[in-house]
């Protein structure tokens, strides 16, 4: 890996709300994270806090390290 590279955690938001058919604007509804922020998040733009990794787990009803496991990371 060059030094310019960036490793950026994976996760699998997206995977997990699309399959129950969730959309981002009824996620942030149930979760309280704002919409624009759970694309940031999807599009890897943007590292979720803490607090908003509960939040999300919360309203998919999944463990958080389900949707962002701690061992992937993608260049």
């Amino acid at each position: 890996m060059s030094e310019n590279q960036i490793k950026i955690p994976v996760n699998k938001l997206r995977e997990f709300r699309i399959t129950p058919r969730i959309s981002q604007y009824v996620l942030a509804l149930n979760s309280g994270v704002k919409q624009s922020r759970i694309s940031l998040i999807e599009n890897y733009l943007v590292k979720p806090t803490e607090k908003e990794k509960i939040k999300i787990s919360e309203a998919l009803n999944h463990q958080i390290e389900e949707i962002f496991p701690t061992n992937g990371t993608i260049n």
